[in-house]
């Protein structure tokens, strides 16, 4: 009786005052006393392996009633402590249900219906929780006057599990072995109320689910989405499910970035380019990166696949940005093809990039109209009908796009001025060229030339973290033939 006393004496000291007001599930033993008109309550929870379950919540619930098989039951709830123990300074009744969940630890204990013990407490050993997880919609109240928002409850008719949800999120909810029923309902309790007092059943508004089977301890079950809704029958709320299956559902591209061999990159930014000609290019002096998404601590990403793709293939290019802004790593992902993203129902895993530092590029064009122009020569070396092709004076109020294939990089000069493009990814490049009139480029789009006509297309080497001078290159303005 000493350890008893003990015991009881150092639950007074440590959770002196303490009001429990929360809620969870598991199962739990402890010590029931009577002190006048309070009832008090404690025990010791351990994990599966012998540990104390520290921070476990432990929830005392009402036995449901008659008539409470739609609602949640009524629960006061505490945690453990350091050394995994709990009180309570008053339980609800001689008899009640207890629950403990270690949310870490992923493990749970429930006793339905525990009764007032005396002497020394028990020592409540948990076991592997079932994980259920799904998503919850609603189907909003035609009279915004009733409108229930988007706070919803999530539980266990009758037991002590519950949990707040919002809807359009995706949840996980710890549950133990049994066979069991899953309920929704408004997480607002006045909504609840206001529902009630305009009529609205309480089958409607707390809406139940049968799951299937037995729930063994450590089961993994997935099910939904789920909807709530006050107009659709009970035995359709999965229904949703199965038709959500029939559907396509959307497929996304993923792939893994590396600052360095064997160094997984996070907050790398992403972008997907679809359009690999830069041909959406119509206004201003160049394109820009535009972030869609960055990588993850293990340095992977995820893009939804694209509903079309202009140009039969896409690429991601990535940079990482230093504390200053500036761009300190760049790369490109491989092209993926359209025909390896036709009828792709799940993720496409696009490869493994490691980053390197950025190149800068810095050229110039001049046209080329008369005769083909070797721009390995000299101007006064080019065949003599080429001269006044490459003439600056003459030419220098054309305009003309350049860049590098499958990236965010484009710029719009006038022909026979320098440019510079920097932060691009190194390595080998189609270096791109065609017309800087908007105007001409959807002319000859419309006619459907071959890609060739329109553009010109030369190869170029990007030294990591270094420029290259690629001096002059030419472009030759394309022309339409039109029939006598």
């Amino acid at each position: 009786m000493k350890f008893a006393k003990s015991y009881i004496g150092l639950l007074a000291a440590v959770c002196a005052g303490m009001l429990a007001c929360s809620s969870d599930n598991g199962n739990v033993a402890g010590t029931v006393t009577d002190t006048g008109n309070t009832i008090a309550l404690g025990g010791v929870v351990t994990r599966s392996n012998g540990s104390p379950a520290v921070a476990a919540m432990v929830r005392v619930a009402r036995e449901p009633a008659v008539g409470d098989s739609l609602v949640e039951a009524e629960f006061i709830e505490t945690v453990t402590d350091s050394q995994g123990v709990f009180s309570f300074d008053s339980v609800f009744a001689d008899t009640f249900q207890l629950a403990v969940v270690d949310a870490e630890y992923k493990e749970i204990s429930y006793k339905p219906r525990a009764t007032k013990n005396s002497g020394k407490p028990d020592s409540i050993k948990l076991e592997k929780a079932a994980v259920f997880s799904s998503v919850l919609y609603y189907e909003d109240m035609v009279e915004p006057s009733m409108a229930v928002g988007s706070h919803f409850k999530v539980y266990m008719p009758g037991t002590p599990f519950s949990q707040s949800v919002f809807a359009g999120d995706s949840f996980s909810m710890l549950i133990p072995a049994g066979e069991w029923w899953l309920g929704f309902c408004p997480g607002d309790p006045q909504i609840v109320a206001r529902l009630a007092d305009s009529g609205v059943a309480d089958s409607l508004i707390y809406r139940t689910w049968n799951m299937d089977g037995e729930v063994k301890s450590g089961d993994t079950i997935s099910k939904g989405p789920f909807v709530w809704s006050t107009t659709t029958p009970i035995d359709s709320l999965i229904k949703l499910e199965e038709k959500k299956k029939k559907e396509k559902k959307p497929a996304y591209l993923s792939g893994v970035v590396m600052c360095k061999k064997d160094s997984l990159c996070s907050n790398v930014q992403v972008q997907m380019i679809t359009d690999l000609y830069g041909f959406e290019f119509v206004e201003g002096d160049s394109t820009r990166f535009e972030m869609q998404t960055v990588t993850d601590e293990s340095g992977r990403w995820f893009l939804q696949v694209p509903k079309t793709i202009p140009n039969d293939s896409l690429r991601m290019e990535y940079r990482l940005l230093d504390s200053e802004g500036k761009v300190a790593l760049a790369g490109l992902s491989r092209y993926v093809r359209a025909s390896e993203l036709k009828d792709l129902k799940d993720t496409l895993l696009v490869d493994t990039v490691e980053l390197t530092k950025p190149s800068v590029l810095v050229s110039g064009v001049m046209l080329a109209v008369n005769a083909a122009v070797d721009s390995t020569k000299s101007e006064e070396n080019q065949p003599e009908n080429s001269v006044e092709s490459n003439n600056c004076k003459v030419n220098s109020i054309n305009s003309v796009v350049v860049g590098l294939k499958g990236t965010s990089h484009f710029v719009r000069d006038v022909t026979c001025n320098m440019f510079k493009i920097d932060n691009l990814p190194a390595g080998g490049h189609d270096l791109v060229l065609y017309s800087g009139d908007p105007k001409v480029v959807k002319t000859l789009r419309d006619a459907k030339l071959a890609l060739d006509s329109i553009v010109t297309i030369t190869h170029v080497q990007l030294p990591k973290g270094d420029t290259l001078d690629q001096q002059w290159m030419t472009f030759e303005p394309p022309t339409l033939k039109t029939e006598k």
